[in-house]
Parts: C-alpha cells; structure tokens; sequence
C-alpha cells in the first residue's frame, strides 16, 4: 500500500501542511520539526507522487541547461556548479548540448516550453538568439557566460574585453612584440569583445597585428583546426614568439601540438589562455591564463534562476521587474607557459 502524506503526518505527529512544507524544502519549519518528519519519512520509505506534486503546485521542478559543448571544460565545469546548485531546491536538471549550433539553441528553448519547466539557464547564447518564446509562457530564464544583443535580459557574465587586454598586456609587459591571436567564432559576443582586447592592447603598445597571425578556429574542431593554424601562423619569415588564445581549451590544443613537434613552451613560444579551466593548473601544464570567475558565475546564475521561479510562484513582480546583471573582473593567473627566455625582438 502507497504511503501517503498523512500517513507521515500522524507518524511524525504533525499536520499534514507541515509534511508538505518540509518535502517543498519550504524555509519556515523549525529544525526540529523538520528532523522528525524527514525520520518519519525514511522510516515509512515514503515516495512522492511528482505528477501530483507538479499538477497541485503548477511546477515540474525541473530546470532547462543550455550549454555549448562540453568538449570545452569551462561548460562541464560551471554545468556541475548549477546541477549542485539548483538540487539544492529539490530541482533536477536536463542538459542539453548545442555543440555551438545557433538552431539548436531555438530547437532546445522551444523542447524546454513544451516540457513546461520551471526556468532555463542558457550558457550558449549567440548574438541574435531570441527569447521570446519562453517570456511568452512566463518561463524564468537568465544567461552566463555570454549576452546577446537583447538589452533586457538578466545575465551573469565576465569582462571577456578585459580578459584579454590583460592576458596580452601580460605577454608584452615580458617584452614580447609578436603576439597572434587563436580566437573562436567571433559570432559570440564573448569572442568579440577578446579580439577587441587584443588589439587594443597591442594598439595602446603600438605593436602591429600582423595577418597571418590572427587566426580562426571552430569551437567543436580544436583538435584538428589548432595545429594548422599554427603551422600557418609558424611558416612565415615573420614569426610570433607569444599566442594569445580566447580560451583555455584552445590553449591546451596549442600546447599539445607544439610539443609534439618539438617546440618547447614557454622556452620557444609563449601561451597564454582565457578560462582557468581545471586542468589549466595542473602540475605537469601550468598554463598561464585570466581567469573568469567560471564557479562564481555559475552559482550566481543558478541562485538567481531559482529565486525568479520562486519569485514568480509567490507572484512577487516587483523583485522579478528589477534588472539582473552582472559583470565579473577577470583575474591574471600567473604559471609557467610565458616565461620564454629567448629574444623576443
């Protein structure tokens, strides 16, 4: 026989409001009332109805994360930080993976409203991605990482221009004058604005840019696209002693090429990346890189989120009317892959 709410109730000898408070994770409940009915919970092996729960409460309890492609860390990362966070509320999480195609964020937006979830945390957001569709249904949503062009929506991101302005003041500052670029596609927000930085950090330094040092590279295609772009940017008469690149991950790519063929990093080029990505620090890498604050922002998204949802169950439009947004300071994170000690003129 299913055990039900009221059967917890005289168990804990409680009303059966109380037991319903203590399951929502509402806040109001004393401590101690609280442990008696978790006890009585786990003694009678209670499961809740969640189809019942959600038709009563108007909610699936359930969130929409919109990511780029985990085969750059920074998304598995900040994706684990917001998963920990929003269980928290008693909330689980469906991961969805774009693999940075601009189609798939609209394809997954429109699953998500059909799915009627709670709210949607979005890290891969292009320029024009439109949100329509879930302020339509009054679905909660805020971004990371990167903003569109849209000026009203709510979103946690880094100065992504300063980010690398700092990375390569960093490299001239150690009196490198030929640095190129690795970038990603510059039809994110975030990529434009680092492309920016490195040129108005070579500007203000009245260093040139040279062509063939400034290259692309597909964000699902690093592997394969890093190293030629390398031997490009390496096959001239003219070249770098220091690459900048937009994110750690391309980074990694870079260093992992350049070793192969025997180019020793920092003695014979420098790197420097975006991110701090975990792996960024380990031991035997030590790759000097800006970081963005990747957990800070993940854990204001996924806090943020949850309150507009509870914001909007408790039909609070005043806290829900009140702009979020957020920019975080970059950080230089000094390690071993830019100390070259060959001359750099």
């Amino acid at each position: 026989m299913q055990v039900t709410i009221k059967d917890i109730a005289v168990k804990a000898g409680v009303s059966t409001a109380t037991v319903s408070r203590v399951v929502n994770n509402n806040p109001f409940v004393k401590e101690s009332t609280k442990k008696k009915v978790l006890q009585a919970i786990e003694e009678l092996d209670y499961q809740p109805d969640l189809i019942a729960r959600s038709m009563v409460m108007k909610r699936t309890f359930t969130v929409g994360l919109i990511v780029g492609n985990l085969g750059n860390p920074f998304f598995a990362e900040t994706a684990e930080v917001i998963i920990k966070i929003v269980e928290r509320y008693n909330c689980h999480v469906n991961v969805y993976v774009t693999d940075e195609k601009k189609e798939k964020v609209t394809e997954y937006i429109d699953l998500l409203v059909n799915r009627r979830v709670d709210g949607v945390i979005i890290g891969a957001a292009f320029k024009d991605t439109s949100f329509e569709n879930l302020e339509k249904n009054n679905i909660p949503y805020i971004l990371y990482n990167r903003k569109t062009d849209q000026d009203d929506t709510d979103y946690v991101i880094h100065d992504s221009f300063k980010a690398a302005y700092t990375a390569v003041k960093h490299l001239i500052q150690l009196g490198h004058k030929r640095i190129g670029i690795i970038h990603g596609p510059n039809k994110f927000n975030t990529v434009q604005d680092r492309i920016s930085g490195y040129y108005a950090a070579l500007n203000e330094y009245g260093l040139k840019a040279y062509d063939h040092f400034i290259r692309s590279v597909d964000f699902t295609n690093t592997k394969t696209e890093v190293p030629k772009v390398l031997d490009e940017m390496r096959s001239k008469k003219v070249k770098p002693t220091a690459i900048f690149t937009t994110a750690d991950h391309i980074a990694l790519d870079a260093l992992n090429y350049l070793t192969k063929q025997h180019v020793a990093v920092p003695d014979d080029i420098a790197l420097i990346g975006v991110d701090n990505i975990s792996l960024s620090g380990h031991s035997l890498i030590e790759l000097t890189t800006v970081g963005i604050r990747a957990e800070e922002m993940a854990q204001l998204a996924a806090e943020k989120l949850m309150q507009k949802i509870e914001d909007k169950n408790r039909a609070s439009s005043a806290s829900n009317s009140l702009p979020f947004r957020i920019t975080l300071e970059p950080e230089l994170v000094i390690r071993n892959s830019c100390g070259s000690k060959k001359a750099r003129t």
